[in-house]
């Protein structure tokens, strides 16, 4: 890295806290059953050393309706998120240990300091993937796009979500594959970091294989293969481990919920493919990705430039297993991801159209039209993000009938989340 690139980056560093105090703005947005369990999980993790929570749960001061989060084992209480949420999570509880289990008002707002602190290190893990890649202008043109204008603000940073827990090692696991062709000794960390997000998120098991496959490939050093499949199976068994000896499943504490989804939900079960599903991920007035970030649609040149024309077959490769994660969202009969605001699923995606973004030919000169419209979707993706940062939750999943058991509501154009949310906000106002 060149000395003004370290400039840049030391910059950023010193942005970072600004950044993580606006994050921790979102005071609406992601404290939900799942959340708070997974939060409370990492807190047990460093003050008693144990995922057990039945002692936060025994609290009055949780409602009910948070132990939906949690699944009763016994005597005791285990989130139903994956362990390896809670323990990228847990260094973020280190400073408050020696907090009581019962004061409860105070580690509230803990649980969204700590989704900003961790969010804002992702961002700067994705800057200093990009300042490796590309230019200054457009690493922090995308760094920005990433941050501010996508869900990455609306999910990652307002919650302890699996995604938000799954975003640091997914870009670290994606930076250090694109670097392995330099430097083959990367290989098993990238393959470490990539099991590590599969076992927050499941659907970067593409990712994790490919990073395998590209190593096994690399004909310099052929033991670089056999390590970092062995770091892929080891990570990977240790979370299905940890599912079936915390919950009796390997699909961890959501078995119950996948194998009762068509009592709670309008689907016939959890898996289910249809085309249908992935149109709606990216263009469902409530809850397309294009619709809430219509900025990424100009990272699908680049998407389609590192799969055709890329002179890196990493690049290459991690375009494929983007591509594949999208796919496997097609057999989530549940596409929506619930209530939420925006593409909750799609947060998954957004480390890959970042590099998308940034491998995007840049238009021609004189071509004022394309530049025009950029900043046009620029600007209504970041106004739609810090929309729901106002104003969710505006009533939409709920009124007139759950979204859960009304999925067509999801295709309606006379009443889309953004639209109640923009008029929940506006009433606000005016009283």
């Amino acid at each position: 890295m060149t000395i003004r690139r370290a400039a840049v980056l030391l910059g950023l560093l010193a942005l970072a806290p600004l950044l993580a105090r606006f994050y921790a703005r979102n005071e609406r947005l992601g404290i939900v059953p799942e959340t708070v369990s997974a939060g409370v999980t990492a807190h047990a993790i460093v003050h008693a050393g144990s995922v057990d929570v039945s002692a936060y749960y025994a609290l009055s001061a949780f409602p009910g309706g948070l132990l939906y989060g949690v699944r009763r084992e016994g005597t005791h209480l285990y989130s139903i998120e994956p362990l390896a949420s809670s323990l990228t999570f847990a260094p973020l509880f280190l400073p408050y240990r020696d907090l009581p289990a019962d004061n409860f008002r105070i580690r509230w707002k803990l649980f969204l300091t700590a989704a900003a602190r961790l969010t804002t290190l992702t961002v700067l893990l994705l800057a200093i993937w990009l300042l490796g890649l590309v230019s200054i202008p457009r690493a922090l043109l995308v760094t920005a796009v990433f941050a501010l204008a996508t869900s990455v603000r609306t999910i990652d940073a307002a919650g302890l979500w699996q995604h938000t827990s799954a975003a640091p090692w997914t870009i670290a696991g994606l930076a250090l594959w694109s670097s392995a062709h330099r430097r083959p000794f990367l290989y098993p960390l990238a393959g470490a970091a990539l099991a590590l997000a599969t076992a927050c998120r499941p659907v970067f098991v593409p990712a994790a294989i490919l990073v395998v496959w590209s190593a096994a490939r690399d004909g310099r050093q052929r033991q670089i293969g056999i390590v970092t499949g062995a770091l892929v199976v080891a990570v990977g068994s240790l979370a299905l481990f940890a599912n079936w000896y915390l919950h009796g499943s390997l699909l961890g504490g959501r078995a119950s919920i996948v194998s009762s989804i068509s009592r709670t939900h309008a689907v016939a079960s959890y898996f289910d493919f249809s085309p249908w599903n992935l149109v709606g991920l990216l263009v469902a007035p409530s809850r397309g990705l294009f619709v809430y970030s219509p900025v990424l649609l100009f990272g699908l040149p680049g998407l389609i430039r590192t799969l055709t024309a890329s002179t890196r077959p990493e690049e290459r490769l991690i375009s494929v297993s983007g591509v594949v994660a999208f796919l496997l969202y097609g057999f989530v009969a549940t596409w929506w991801g619930g209530w939420v605001f925006g593409p909750r699923y799609m947060a998954d995606m957004l480390p890959f159209f970042a590099l998308w973004l940034a491998r995007t030919p840049l238009p021609r000169r004189g071509r004022a039209p394309a530049a025009i419209a950029f900043a046009a979707a620029l600007s209504w993706s970041i106004w739609v993000q810090e929309l729901g940062v106002q104003a969710y939750p505006c009533g939409w999943d709920m009124h007139p009938i759950s979204v859960d058991k009304a999925p067509d509501r999801l295709w309606s154009l006379r009443d889309t989340e953004i639209a109640r949310c923009w008029n929940v906000l506006s009433s606000r106002r005016k009283s």
